[in-house]
């Protein structure tokens, strides 16, 4: 698709539906600058949010969910046949697992996902573009969510970090990154309410 042409929505949602039915591999483009194509298996989607298993040289990596109307091209990557599927069916990672995680919106998504895999990694590319925080939810407000964040040193912060929920355009958890993270850091300690 011409870069000057806008996506047509419910062409990119029907495309969605039929590879979280079909199990084919797709790659995603968004559109706003500086985020990457998403290559990987289309678990759920909703006019919100779209969940995925992400893959990468053919290593599944945790789960990741984008908002839907930022998605601008659906593109097949693979299908049954594909080098990676066959990849994973000999792993025993192919069907992909679903992460039960309900995926209708943050506010049943983040606390869902940080109370099953510990970690959440959010990102609010539009604003910082390939910047990232990870942490365990500690709540949610009217319009927030509190992190209590842990350091690329696998430290947990003294105490917990505030992010809109309107500006955060991905999540990523249960990946090998995160689940590192956690395994260093240890379980969570109690932090002050601010």
């Amino acid at each position: 698709m011409p870069k000057n042409r806008p996506a047509d929505p419910e062409a990119v949602r029907r495309k969605l539906e039929r590879a979280a039915r079909t199990g084919r591999l797709v790659r995603l483009r968004r559109s706003f600058p500086g985020t990457d194509p998403v290559e990987g298996f289309v678990l759920g989607t909703n006019p919100r949010w779209t969940l995925l298993a992400p893959c990468q040289d053919v290593l599944l990596d945790g789960f990741t969910a984008v908002r839907t109307p930022d998605i601008d091209r659906v593109k097949r990557a693979g299908d049954e046949d594909s080098l990676t599927v066959r990849a994973l069916r000999r792993r025993g990672q192919w069907p992909v697992e679903d992460p039960e995680v309900p995926c209708g919106g943050l506010r049943e998504l983040l606390p869902a996902a940080s109370a099953r895999y510990g970690l959440v990694a959010v990102e609010l590319e539009r604003r910082a573009p390939g910047a990232g925080w990870i942490g365990s939810v500690l709540g949610l407000g009217r319009r927030t969510v509190r992190l209590h964040e842990v350091d690329p040193r696998a430290r947990w912060h003294d105490g917990p970090s505030k992010f809109r929920l309107a500006e955060i355009t991905r999540v990523s958890f249960a990946g090998r990154y995160e689940q590192t993270l956690l395994e260093f850091a240890g379980p969570r300690p109690d932090v002050p309410e601010r």
